[in-house]
C-alpha cells in the first residue's frame, strides 16, 4: 500500500518490527512501548477521538511532556483524520488557552497537573469539548511545584486509562497527501503566534530523505531531545519510528544538567541525535572534565536552528571523528529545506559554516523582495518551492505576504515562499547563511550584519554563546554584545579588532555565566532585548 500519510510510513515499522521497543522515556518510570504495543494504544485512542468528534480536519491539541503517551497521542490524533497541535508544556495557561482559541481545538489531551491547574480558563473556550489527562508523572531533577488545582463541571475530564480501554473501532480516515498533519505555533514578528501548517506530503518528503541519507535502521536509538512543539521533532519522531528504531524520550526538565545528559547519552547508547547547537555547546566544558570520554556508538549528529561557535564546532567534530555531522537549515515553514555535511577533519571545517545546498523535493532560489531572482554572487533573500507551506493558520493575509506566485520556464504558476532569511551562493555552489532581514542594522551610519559580528565572538577561544543587539538610536546608537563562556571583555574586543573593522567591535561586551533559552534551546533574544538591555539603560541613568 503506498505510503501518503504520515502515520502509514510507522504501519510499516509496526509491520516490520512488532516486538521492538518503539519508545522510551526518561522521565517518571522509565516506561517502554513496543511498536504494536504503540500502534494498538494509538488506535484504541484515535477510536475515542473520533466518538468525541474529532475527525478530519479538526484539531486536537496535547500539552505534554517528553513521555510514551505524548507519542501515542500524536499517533491517534493523526489516525482519527485530525491535525495535532503540540503546546508548550513550560508554557503559562495564558498563552495555551490563547493558542488554543486561535486554532479552535476541539480536544486537549494533557497531563493531569497541567489540565486541573488550567481547568476554569480552558473551560470558557466555546471549541472545547473535553480533556484527557494522562498520569502525573514523578518530580524530574528541576520540576516546579505544580499551581493549585481547579474544577470546573462545564469542561468533561476523562482519565487515560478510561479512554485507552475503550472498545470502540477505528473508522477509516480519509485523508490526502497535501491535507494538514500537524499545525505547530511559533513567535511571529510582530509579537503574535503564528500556526505554521504543515501538509503529510511535506512530513514524508522530509522524513523519507533524512532516514534514507542518515541511513536509520532497526538498530539506531535516536535521542529526542526538541520538545514537540519544535519542528526538530518530526524527525525524532517520525524519521525514527518510520525506520524501526528505538525512540529514546529526553525530558527537557534535565537540559540544565549537561553531565547528567552525556551519562544518559552513554547509558542509552544513542546513535544519533538532532538538536540546537546551544544544547551541545553547553556538554562540551563537562566533557573536558572527562579525560578520554568516547562514545563509539554515536554515528549522526544533527544540528540546526542557530549558528554553531566554530570552535565548539570543531570540537565536536574531533570528539566524534567517526560520525557524521551536519548542518540542517530551514525556517518552521518549510522544516529542513538544505543541509549541509562537515569535513572529516576539523580543521577543514569551513568558517563562516555554509547551510549548503537544497534537500530534495526543493527548488531554490536567491531574490529580491519580490522573488525576482538575482545575478550569481549576489545576496539576496532565500526563496524556496516544494511540498512546503500550507499557510498560516487562520491568517490569510500574514500567508500572502511571504508567498508569491510565479510562473516557471513552462509558463506554469508555481508558489514560492520567501523564508525571511538573507544569503550567498559561494564559489563552490554553497549557500551561505547572512543573517535575518533584521540582523542588518544601521548604526552610526554604518551598515552592520548582527550575525557576522556574533559569529566572530562566537569564534573566540572560551565562547559559548553569544548575542549581538542594537542599543540606543541615532547618533547614541551601539553594539551590545552578550556572552558566556570563561573569556573577559578585553580578550574579546582583541579578537574582534584582528577580525573586524573597528566600526563593527562591540562597544559594550558584557561576560555571563549563561544566556537565557528560549524553551527549544536557542539564546532568546528576546529576553536580551526586553530586560537585559532594559538593566543596563537604568544603571546607566542611575
Amino acid at each position: 500500500m503506498p505510503v501518503q500519510l504520515l502515520h502509514d510510513a510507522v504501519a510499516e515499522a509496526v509491520r516490520r518490527f512488532p516486538e521492538r521497543t518503539a519508545v522510551a522515556q526518561s522521565s517518571g518510570d522509565g516506561a517502554t512501548l513496543s511498536y504494536q504495543a504503540l500502534w494498538e494504544q494509538s488506535e484504541r485512542l484515535a477510536a475515542w477521538l473520533q466518538a468525541q468528534g474529532a475527525g478530519a480536519g479538526e484539531r486536537v491539541g496535547f500539552w505534554m511532556r517528553k513521555r510514551t503517551e505524548a507519542v501515542v497521542a500524536m499517533l491517534a490524533i493523526l489516525r482519527a483524520g485530525a491535525i495535532y497541535v503540540p503546546l508548550d508544556p513550560t508554557a503559562p495557561t495564558a498563552r495555551i488557552t490563547r493558542l488554543a482559541a486561535d486554532c479552535g481545538l476541539r480536544l486537549l489531551l494533557g497531563e493531569e497537573g497541567l489540565l486541573l491547574a488550567a481547568r476554569r480558563e480552558l473551560a470558557a473556550l466555546p471549541s472545547l469539548r473535553c480533556l484527557i489527562a494522562a498520569p502525573r508523572l514523578s518530580p524530574g531533577p528541576a520540576e516546579a511545584p505544580e499551581a493549585a488545582a481547579t474544577a470546573d463541571p462545564q469542561l468533561p475530564l476523562y482519565g487515560w486509562e478510561e479512554v485507552i480501554g475503550n472498545g470502540l473501532r477505528l473508522a477509516p480516515a480519509r485523508r490526502l497527501g497535501e491535507d494538514v498533519a500537524y499545525v505547530l505555533y511559533t513567535s511571529g514578528s510582530t509579537g503574535t503566534p503564528k500556526g505554521v501548517m504543515l501538509s503529510h506530503r511535506h512530513a514524508l518528503n522530509f522524513i523519507g530523505w533524512a532516514a534514507q541519507e542518515f541511513a536509520l535502521s532497526a538498530e539506531d536509538r535516536v535521542a529526542s531531545h526538541a520538545p514537540f512543539h519544535f519542528d526538530l521533532s518530526i524527525f525524532d519522531v517520525f524519521a525514527t519510528l518510520s525506520s524501526g528504531a528505538r525512540l529514546e524520550l529526553l525530558d527537557r526538565l534535565w537540559a540544565p544538567f549537561p553531565a547528567a545528559v552525556l551519562n544518559w547519552i552513554h547509558d542509552r547508547r544513542i546513535s544519533v541525535w538532532y538538536s540546537v547547537p546551544s544544547a551541545l555547546v553547553q556538554m562540551l566544558p563537562v566533557i573536558a572534565q572527562r579525560p578520554g570520554w568516547r562514545a563509539e556508538h554515536w554515528r549522526v549528529l544533527l544540528f540546526a536552528g542557530e549558528v554553531f561557535p566554530s570552535q565548539a564546532l570543531r570540537q565536536w567534530r574531533r570528539l566524534l571523528p567517526q560520525a557524521r555531522l551536519a548542518n540542517l537549515y530551514g525556517p518552521t515553514e518549510t522544516n529542513v529545506c538544505t543541509w549541509y555535511e562537515l569535513p572529516a577533519s576539523a580543521e577543514a571545517v569551513p568558517e563562516p559554516l555554509p547551510i549548503g545546498q537544497a534537500c530534495p523535493g526543493f527548488e531554490l532560489r536567491i531574490g529580491d523582495e519580490e522573488g525576482e531572482p538575482l545575478g550569481s554572487g549576489e545576496p539576496g533573500f532565500l526563496w524556496a518551492r516544494g511540498e512546503i507551506l500550507r499557510g498560516y493558520w487562520g491568517d490569510a493575509e500574514r500567508t500572502r505576504a511571504v508567498c508569491r506566485q510565479r510562473r516557471d520556464a513552462g509558463n506554469s504558476p508555481q508558489v514560492w515562499y520567501n523564508t525571511g532569511d538573507l544569503v550567498r551562493g559561494d564559489e563552490h555552489g554553497e549557500l551561505q547563511f547572512l543573517g535575518r532581514r533584521d540582523d542588518l542594522v544601521k548604526c552610526r551610519g554604518y551598515r552592520i550584519s548582527l550575525l557576522e559580528v556574533q559569529q566572530t565572538l562566537g569564534a573566540a577561544p572560551g565562547v559559548e554563546h553569544a548575542a549581538v543587539l542594537l542599543a540606543g538610536s541615532g547618533s547614541e546608537a551601539y553594539l551590545h554584545a552578550f556572552v558566556a563562556g570563561a573569556v573577559t571583555p578585553a580578550q574579546l574586543r582583541g579578537f574582534c579588532a584582528q577580525r573586524l573593522p573597528v566600526y563593527m567591535v562591540p562597544q559594550r561586551i558584557e561576560v555571563h555565566s549563561s544566556l537565557p533559552l528560549t524553551s527549544t534551546g536557542k539564546v532568546d533574544r528576546r529576553i536580551l532585548e526586553r530586560e537585559w538591555l532594559h538593566l543596563n539603560a537604568a544603571g546607566e541613568a542611575a
